[in-house]
């Protein structure tokens, strides 16, 4: 096999053990929400229906439903985005699952950073009085816009846990499924030896 067809076949294996990856990080995280928002008090979904709400939904239930599968969705887009960066740039390559796993969480404070921290201020926070009014029809009690932004604020900060787990998990398998790969593999034993 030619070096330019094994490096394609390097960036396809990152690519869907990436995806692979990601969907299997973000279905755990979007558990631990759930877990979370019971511990809170508040109604599993409500995370995933703010977040709706924000983008334009005027149903709660839906909100949530199509939100979180738009999360499962950029999370398995992320993963393989990720993936193929980290099997091209030699020295971020994650065969080693220690090493993969702290990638996995720098990658999830990028995301924090990167998407979830803008997604907050310029699309939630401006929202409030939207998700508020929503909320309020829908469940047909009163709620406080105050409450709302306590919770927007702690789940922000919070989200930052969420997303270095989410890295951790990410790159642990990312870099397990890479490793198994190898050891079938000369082609790919030969990368690791690199």
């Amino acid at each position: 096999m030619s070096k330019t067809a094994t490096e394609k076949l390097v960036r396809f294996k990152g690519a869907q053990y990436g995806a692979i990856a990601g969907i299997i990080a973000t279905w755990s995280i979007s558990t631990a929400i759930a877990a979370s928002e019971i511990e809170l008090g508040m109604q599993i979904g409500t995370f995933y229906t703010v977040l709706g709400i924000a983008l334009g939904f005027n149903n709660a239930i839906t909100s949530a439903y199509l939100t979180f599968g738009l999360h499962i969705l950029t999370g398995t887009i992320l993963g393989t985005i990720i993936g193929v960066l980290a099997v091209t740039w030699k020295k971020f390559t994650m065969f080693n699952p220690y090493k993969g796993t702290l990638i996995g969480i720098g990658a999830g404070i990028t995301v924090w950073l990167v998407l979830f921290l803008p997604i907050t201020a310029l699309l939630i926070q401006p929202s409030i009085e939207r998700i508020v009014t929503v909320l309020a029809v829908q469940s047909q009690q009163p709620v406080l816009s105050d409450n709302i932004n306590q919770s927007v604020r702690g789940i922000a900060i919070s989200a930052l846990l969420f997303h270095i787990i989410w890295g951790a998990i990410f790159g642990f398998i990312t870099s397990s499924l890479l490793k198994i790969k190898a050891f079938q593999n000369k082609i790919w034993r030969n990368e690791l030896k690199k």
